[in-house]
């Protein structure tokens, strides 16, 4: 029996920087980064006590460019919150931009979500957890 999702792929072009971005702004916490032969590494990150990891897997410019493209203004990673209020007021302290403002989901009655950008043009999702 499937029990929890393990890991989710973020598509990134500088994985440092990602990497700098989820663990010193949103402070997620690193939880393997292995370098390969090939001068590529392996990056999972994941919120503090989360099952799920992300892992970083670095593309080209071309490659990101086109998965922007594609995706339009759906996020790329989507992300649970205790309190969104609260993690927005702390993320807009941090600096982090803003896409959209904390508000209701059109798509699910009673929910509320954001939007945030980061350094290479992901979009992340936040959502309040439970809505």
């Amino acid at each position: 029996m499937i029990v929890n999702p393990r890991l989710a792929v973020l598509y990134v072009g500088d994985q440092s920087r990602t990497l700098e971005f989820l663990v010193d702004t949103l402070g997620f916490e690193p939880v393997v980064d292995v370098p390969h032969a090939d001068g590529g590494r392996w990056v999972e990150v994941r919120p503090p006590g989360a099952q799920t990891c992300v892992a970083l897997a670095a593309v080209g410019p071309d490659v990101l460019a086109a998965l922007h493209a594609r995706a339009g203004r759906m996020a790329i990673g989507w992300f649970d919150c205790d309190d969104l209020d609260a993690t927005c007021d702390d993320l807009r302290a941090r600096g982090v931009e803003f896409v959209v403002e904390p508000q209701a989901t059109p798509w699910r009655e009673g929910g509320r979500w954001a939007q945030i950008r980061g350094h290479d043009g992901n979009l992340y999702g936040l959502t309040e957890r439970g809505r």
